[in-house]
């Protein structure tokens, strides 16, 4: 019996085992089984959140981002340790803190940052948005290293070129800057983002019609964008053309007033300033700088305008006004060049060449790379700043000076070559070294008419006057009226131009020559 009880027991137990076994197995399962689930849920959740974040963040604008910032929020409700999100966050709030100067966003950078150092996220947007936190504490050379260590360890792409770009504008090394500038842009058509950086280097070096050019690549992506907008309509404020597609960004940008940043209104106020300055209403243009450096202090085309505007006033304090300008951005040439130009207008040479004197002081310590791999100093290869060197001391009665600067200016051999061969040569005219001046101006004004700088043939019209040439100084003058009709030149401007050389024509006694040349000229009016 006892044996019987015990084999009873026996297969009680085992079948209650089996069952809780099964029960064990079943919910093991059924636990795995939602884990998986929720786990691929919250994968395809990310994955969504992230893609919608990226897409909105692409088109640039403020709005844009803020609707790229709800998505990265409604993922960390999800997923509070989406290391890549949380690296994003921090790349989109460093745009909002250094680009657009919306309040609270610097801190917000920092914490999203701080989250992403702390996940170990390995996206461009983690290590770019680290270099940039670097560059805004004026950590320069750290900013450099950092991405250094990046690139030995093979770290590659487009925000961290950006990144090298944005650092080394900042040391001054604008020629390597501009072509990080351009690879980061080719790297990432798509974002608007790294288009109007580059954009935005063009127009801090006075190159306006590049700049209009990269910041048109922006609209192609997004037409509203409104950063890129404004930043073309003040280069082509700079240039003096278009200011009817200047007024239709501001037009643009106003009606979108509920989302304009800090940094987009007090561009919107020097776009205002310097079309104002374009009437010559310098008092209106002084109001517009004065209420955009109210929004952002440290506004530097802001600050650029308000120094225009002084200036064309022939204000004493316009000196102090550009140099306030350049102390917020030292490497921007547009702000020495053009603000020397404009001092010089003013009947301040001494103030443009104090400019000038900074100009060098900055740039004259940079080495740069040639073709051929071997380091020369930056300003050997400057023409532009020896041209407006050489401007000024001619302006200034100091001629050998100035032909010096010019020489060096033609040795840098830019895209300026050609202005300042006819610089040299207008200026050896003066001396009336006309054999030295010939030889320079027949390079950019040949007797083809092929030539691009009426200046340059005006020059050259001077020349063979001098030599009692008036056929041929006729020939020269009328290419250069030519080319400056099709520059813009007013009809006003080339009124006096043509009345000026029949002038010339009779008080040289070439009387039948000067009847000759209004009858031919008189076509370029109507």
């Amino acid at each position: 019996m006892g044996t019987e009880v015990q084999g009873d027991w026996k297969r009680r137990e085992s079948w209650k085992s089996a069952l809780v076994q099964v029960a064990v197995v079943a919910v093991v399962l059924a636990g795995a089984v939602t884990y998986f689930v929720h786990r691929g849920a919250v994968r395809k959740e990310t994955e969504e959140r992230m893609r919608a974040a990226r897409s909105a963040a692409l088109r640039g604008n403020p709005a844009d981002l803020t609707r790229a910032m709800a998505e990265l929020e409604t993922l960390f409700q999800v997923d509070a340790e989406a290391r890549d999100g949380q690296a994003l966050a921090a790349d989109i709030q460093t745009v909002l803190w250094l680009e657009h100067h919306q309040p609270g966003a610097d801190a917000k950078a920092r914490e999203y940052l701080s989250r992403a150092e702390a996940l170990d996220s390995r996206s461009g947007e983690r290590y770019s948005a680290r270099a940039l936190h670097l560059l805004a504490e004026g950590k320069t050379a750290e900013a450099e290293k950092y991405l250094a260590d990046l690139q030995a360890q093979g770290a590659n792409s487009p925000r961290l070129t950006l990144a090298l770009a944005l650092t080394l504008q900042a040391k001054g090394d604008l020629p390597g800057a501009r072509q990080a500038f351009a690879r980061a842009a080719e790297g990432a058509y798509r974002d608007t983002r790294f288009t109007t950086a580059y954009a935005e280097a063009l127009l801090d070096e006075g190159q306006h019609a590049q700049a209009v050019e990269v910041f048109e690549k922006t609209t192609s992506v997004n037409p509203d964008h409104l950063m890129a907008r404004l930043g073309a309509g003040l280069a082509y404020a700079y240039q003096g053309k278009k200011l009817e597609e200047a007024q239709r960004a501001l037009a643009t940008a106003s009606e979108k007033d509920a989302e304009l940043t800090p940094s987009l209104r007090s561009r919107m106020g020097a776009l205002k300033a310097e079309l104002a300055l374009t009437r010559g209403a310098t008092d209106e243009a002084l109001q517009e700088a004065d209420a955009a450096l109210k929004t952002v202090p440290d506004d530097v085309y802001a600050l650029f305008a308000r120094a225009r505007a002084l200036s064309a006033r022939k204000g004493p304090e316009a000196r102090a006004a550009f140099e306030a300008a350049v102390a917020k951005r030292r490497t921007a040439p547009l702000l020495y060049l053009d603000g020397a130009r404009s001092l010089q207008a003013s009947g301040d040479n001494t103030g443009a060449l104090a400019l000038l004197d900074a100009y060098e002081g900055t740039f004259g310590v940079i080495q740069v790379a040639t073709a051929d791999g071997k380091k020369v100093s930056l300003l050997e290869q400057d023409g532009r700043y020896w041209l407006a060197r050489g401007g000024l001391l001619e302006a200034a009665g100091q001629q050998d000076d100035a032909l010096t600067a010019y020489d060096k200016a033609i040795a840098a051999k830019g895209v300026g070559l050609a202005r300042a061969q006819y610089a040299k040569g207008a200026l050896l005219v003066l001396r009336k070294d006309y054999e030295g001046a010939k030889a320079l101006l027949a390079t950019v004004a040949p007797d083809t008419g092929a030539g691009t700088l009426p200046e340059a043939y005006t020059a050259m019209g001077d020349l063979l006057f001098a030599q009692s040439a008036y056929a041929a100084g006729c020939q020269h003058y009328y290419f250069g009226l030519v080319r400056a009709r099709s520059q813009g030149t007013s009809r006003d401007e080339l009124a006096a131009r043509i009345d000026s050389v029949k002038k010339g024509l009779e008080s040289a006694g070439q009387g039948p020559m000067a009847k000759a040349w209004m009858n031919e000229t008189g076509a370029l009016l109507q």
